[in-house]
């Protein structure tokens, strides 16, 4: 019996090599890949982080002028405030100013109805403001009416 080569030795001498350089860039490929997608998942994580810190910035301010005897029951002027925002302590700017309004009321007939009071509603109005030298709140969050 005589032996038959199904490839001929030519073919094989002029493919030497070149699975190897294919598994190489398809390896580069991928390494781009993954170093891109691990790159997007930190920016992400960082953004989330920060989102986070913002909201319950805003949710203790709320609470700081919601609660009448830390910031708006004072005088007017300015005063420090300070909150914890995720077991870290935040420093406040609250401005109390004092504002005057007219009231005009109306009946459903569009007619208006007397009022006892004279020279308009004096009102109280507090402005909370996260300090500018505070680097924990990555946006500086003001809160006024």
């Amino acid at each position: 019996m005589q032996q038959v080569i199904y490839k001929s030795m030519m073919m094989h001498r002029h493919q030497q090599g070149a699975t190897l350089i294919e598994v190489l860039v398809s390896m580069v490929l991928m390494a781009i890949i993954g170093l891109g997608a691990a790159y997007i998942s930190g920016r992400t994580a960082v953004v989330h982080r920060d989102q986070n810190i913002h909201l319950h910035t805003v949710n203790q301010m709320r609470q700081q002028l919601e609660d009448s005897a830390e910031c708006g029951g004072k005088a007017v002027g300015s005063h420090e405030v300070q909150i914890q925002v995720a077991g870290t302590t935040v420093n406040l700017n609250c401005v109390v100013s004092k504002g005057s309004y007219t009231v005009a009321a109306k009946d459903s007939t569009g007619g208006g109805v007397a009022s006892s009071t004279v020279g308009g509603i004096k009102v109280d109005a507090a402005t909370l403001a996260v300090k500018e030298t505070d680097t924990f709140v990555p946006v500086k969050v003001v809160i006024s009416p």
